[in-house]
């Protein structure tokens, strides 16, 4: 094959990857939308609190892909007269919202559910209908498809948000299998195996908002970056030539980007535009070693031994 038919065979292969990036988050936001429906459907008419603890990670999956999806693209839109700092804090008024509707349903469900399992050795808990075993199949199924979809388009392009959008569904998945066994058990007589898992189902769904919880409330509050993420900056700003000293530096998320505060020294004989150029080239390094920088407020001051 000539270099020519290489060439156009890669180009094409990107453009389809391009087309599937597109499309992916999209395919991912509505399967997990309906498979979240679905499941609360049968959970009801089929009285199986497992299934119904099962939907509850689809609407997580769901929520995290749509916000994903749109966070990229509001959360994307350039700083305004109005909005200096851009869009990107909608993502964690969003997430911290879901994440209280998330957290409300699964104390709700948890507490119900452990009524059942109480009640259920007492013989006053009828087992859940055949029809939610089918579902839990049909989900499963559908999640590993889903998980494979998104992950194969997520390392093709180099996608941490569609790979971990990937292990979610792979993880849903295993849940699925799990509760198609805990409903299969409630019929032949363990009548507690399936409210049993959706308290075990609920405690995680709450762990997990949590986490959701706890982030959103650190974007919306500007926390800090992580130590290793102001190490690198600081360690990238010093090999500069002309930077002295970093004095301080100060990062935090905003949405998909990140705004750095960083304060060097150079030396006090440098000349306003000499330093002014070393500002610049801290600048350029830093925005060319993240792909996310929304900015940086740069300041320069004199180093004297």
């Amino acid at each position: 094959m000539s270099h020519g038919a290489v060439r156009s065979y890669n180009n094409t292969g990107y453009r389809e990857c391009s087309s599937c990036e597109r499309t992916a988050g999209w395919i991912s936001v509505l399967s997990n939308l309906i498979l979240a429906i679905f499941k609360v459907f049968v959970g009801f008419i089929s009285g199986s609190k497992a299934i119904l603890g099962d939907s509850l990670y689809s609407f997580k999956d769901f929520v995290t892909s749509l916000v994903v999806v749109v966070g990229i693209k509001v959360s994307g839109k350039p700083a305004d007269e109005k909005h200096p700092y851009g869009y990107g804090k909608i993502e964690f008024v969003a997430m911290l919202l879901i994440s209280m509707c998330l957290c409300v349903a699964a104390v709700f469900l948890f507490i119900h559910s452990v009524k059942d399992v109480w009640l259920s050795f007492y013989g006053h808990t009828p087992p859940p209908k055949l029809i939610a075993f089918w579902a839990a199949i049909i989900s499963m199924i559908a999640n590993y498809k889903l998980s494979s979809y998104v992950h194969c388009v997520g390392e093709r392009l180099k996608s941490p948000a569609m790979i971990a959008n990937a292990k979610h569904n792979h993880s849903d998945a295993i849940s699925s299998a799990f509760v198609a066994g805990a409903i299969l058990g409630a019929n032949v007589g363990l009548f507690f195996l399936d409210p049993l898992v959706a308290v075990i189902e609920t405690l995680d769904v709450l762990r997990l908002s949590s986490g959701m919880l706890n982030d959103s409330i650190k974007g919306i509050m500007d926390a800090s970056m992580s130590r290793e993420i102001t190490g690198r900056i600081e360690s990238i700003a010093r090999l500069v030539p002309g930077v002295r000293k970093v004095s301080s530096v100060v990062a935090r998320q905003t949405g998909q980007s990140m705004w750095i505060d960083i304060t060097i020294r150079v030396d006090h004989h440098k000349t306003h535009d000499e330093g002014y150029r070393i500002g610049l080239q801290v600048r350029e390094s830093l925005e060319k070693a993240f792909n996310n920088v929304a900015g940086v407020i740069l300041s320069i001051e004199p180093y004297v031994p």
